[in-house]
């Protein structure tokens, strides 16, 4: 069993003080019809995007059961080394957009379960985002974030921070699917 499902982090329900933390990081103290706006950088980018107190809540909510999730699937046998073999499998260096697309849809592909696609299709009801954008921008791009977590997950370290990284990484990058970069 992962380090991480031992930490309280997972065990009680953070998610206020989570959606606090979200605001007083990110918020722009302006509000639109469409809620609170926020400017949230990941990685190498920043980008704009606005959200309702309760989407927020919804949004850490199904992040957290994201991660626990992920927690289950290598208690059921997902290992670093499948996942390495697996990556190692598919990597062909290119810049082909497609392929791009191909290899982050894989290897999600290869360790998700149907509760994994049950949550990230409940976390699309708070990004109000779906059809061709779900499908060629935001959904890749969310997949790729939890690659991205899971695979540090895998890394199984002792450190209470970086699975709080992991898990605010994971909702930035759920924040990301409808959003504008600046």
């Amino acid at each position: 069993m992962l380090k991480i499902s031992k930490f309280d982090l997972l065990q009680d329900d953070y998610t206020d003080a989570l959606a606090e933390r979200i605001i007083d990081d990110f918020a722009t103290g302006e509000k639109t019809t469409d809620g609170r706006c926020y400017e949230v950088p990941i990685q190498d980018i920043t980008f704009r995007c606005a959200y309702t107190d309760d989407e927020m809540r919804g949004i850490i909510k199904t992040c957290v059961a994201v991660i626990k999730e992920l927690i289950s699937i290598n208690d059921n046998g997902y290992t670093r080394d499948r996942f390495n073999a697996f990556k190692a499998e598919m990597k062909e260096e290119t810049n082909d957009g497609i392929h791009q697309l191909n290899y982050i849809t894989a290897l999600y592909n290869d360790y998700k379960n149907d509760n994994l696609e049950e949550l990230v299709e409940e976390i699309t009801t708070y990004m109000r985002v779906g059809g061709v954008y779900l499908m060629l921008m935001a959904g890749p791009g969310f997949k790729q974030v939890i690659n991205g977590v899971f695979e540090r997950m895998l890394d199984d370290s002792d450190d209470e921070n970086i699975w709080f990284s992991c898990l605010y990484f994971l909702i930035r990058g759920a924040m990301r699917m409808h959003s504008d970069e600046i």
